[in-house]
C-alpha cells in the first residue's frame, strides 16, 4: 500500500506521534546525544529541534519511508544542523563499523520487521565507548491495561506499521 505508506502514515505519526508527555521525555533524552550520531527511524524528524548543536558535530538520519523523508527535511530546514539523510531500513544501517559516537531510537524498533539485525547493525556502528539512547513502549505490567494493548494490537500494528 504504497499509498498510505507514503501519504496517510506520515501525516498519522506527524499529528499523534508526539504528544505533550512524550515530547517531555523527547526534551530529555535526545540531548544526551553527542559526536556523531545515527538516529535509526527518524519519522517526520520530531527528534531534531531537542539535539544540542554544541554537542552534535553530524547526525544521520535513517528512514525508508518517503513521506517521512519529505517531512524530516521540513524539520532538518528549521535547525542549523548537519544531517544527512540515509534512506535504507534499519537493518541495512550503511555505515563504517565503530563509526558513531551515539544511536539514537524513539519509538522505532517496533517498526523494523528484523529488529534483531538492526540492534546488531547499531552494535557494529557505535564507537565501544558510544550511548545507544532509546526511548519505546512495551507491555504493561498491569493486566488489565495489557489485556486492552493485546485486543488492539492488530489495528495499532496495521496503522503504525509495527
Amino acid at each position: 500500500m504504497p499509498f498510505y505508506r507514503d501519504r496517510v502514515y506520515p501525516h498519522l505519526v506527524s499529528m499523534l506521534g508526539n504528544p505533550k508527555p512524550i515530547e517531555n521525555i523527547r526534551q530529555r533524552i535526545v540531548p544526551w546525544a553527542q559526536g556523531e550520531v545515527l538516529e535509526i527511524g527518524v519519522g517526520p524528524g520530531v527528534n531534531f529541534v531537542h539535539y544540542d548543536r554544541a554537542k552534535v558535530a553530524k547526525i544521520y538520519a535513517l528512514e525508508p519511508n518517503p513521506g517521512m523523508l519529505r517531512r524530516a527535511e521540513e524539520q532538518r530546514r528549521r535547525t542549523q544542523l548537519d544531517i544527512e539523510f540515509l534512506d535504507l531500513p534499519g537493518e541495512r544501517i550503511p555505515l563504517p563499523d565503530a563509526s558513531v559516537d551515539t544511536v539514537l531510537s524513539t519509538f522505532t524498533l517496533c517498526t523494523i520487521p528484523g529488529v534483531v539485525a538492526a540492534i546488531e547493525g547499531v552494535g557494529r556502528v557505535l564507537r565501544p565507548d558510544g550511548k545507544f539512547i532509546f526511548f519505546e513502549h512495551g507491555l504493561s505490567p498491569d493486566s488489565s491495561v495489557r489485556r486492552w494493548q493485546e485486543r488492539t494490537e492488530p489495528f495499532f500494528e496495521w496503522a503504525f506499521e509495527g
